[in-house]
């Protein structure tokens, strides 16, 4: 690697952890107020996707999203947050195969999925996982790997808008990550077009 390139990975480094500090420090602070509104899931999946095709083109990966007709109600900025910080970590620790994200209907509620083919978490660690700077399996702090804020990150998000996290993951066999949002009650959810895997 050249002395150049070296340069740009440091300071893309360090932009992206200046970045997720300051996500933390407002979401921690209190200076986030939730704006809860109606909104396509579907628009905002496809636009948090669209994000990582680049990346996924340079790993030799597949991302794929499922596409689902319905309305939710929650704050938009926030969730995108959320669904961005899981992608990004889906994509980050998949070498393999690819990443799918989709829904699935829980009563009155949406459950959005993102799996991935990557290496899996060990039961005994995926409390862990949510704690700020905690990272499995980077001793060495390398900056490609992230900085262990991603889900600190997500968990304070989710708790900001009041909705569970969930994750089931084993080692060698991927993880699958998901929130669960308000459907609208306006929205038309027919069987036909609100469940994906």
């Amino acid at each position: 690697m050249s002395l150049l390139e070296d340069l740009r990975v440091a300071v893309d480094a360090m932009t992206e952890l200046m970045n997720r500090l300051l996500d933390i420090s407002q979401l921690k602070s209190g200076g986030i107020t939730p704006n809860a509104v109606h909104f396509s899931i579907d628009s905002l999946i496809e636009k948090v996707v669209k994000g990582f095709n680049g990346q996924i083109r340079m790993k030799g990966l597949k991302l794929r999203s499922v596409p689902i007709r319905t309305t939710v109600h929650s704050d938009p900025a926030l969730l995108k947050q959320i669904l961005t910080n899981l992608l990004s970590n889906a994509v980050k620790f998949t070498e393999v195969g690819g990443v799918l994200v989709g829904c699935r209907r829980r009563g009155r509620n949406l459950r959005i999925e993102v799996w991935d083919t990557g290496f899996g978490i060990p039961e005994e660690k995926q409390d862990l996982i949510f704690d700020e700077f905690y990272q499995l399996d980077n001793p060495a702090r390398e900056a490609h790997k992230g900085q262990g804020l991603g889900l600190s990150i997500v968990k304070d998000a989710a708790k900001l808008l009041g909705v569970p996290i969930y994750v089931r993951s084993r080692p060698g066999k991927g993880s699958k990550f998901a929130v669960e949002v308000p459907l609208a009650v306006s929205s038309d959810n027919s069987s036909g077009n609100n469940q994906t895997t």
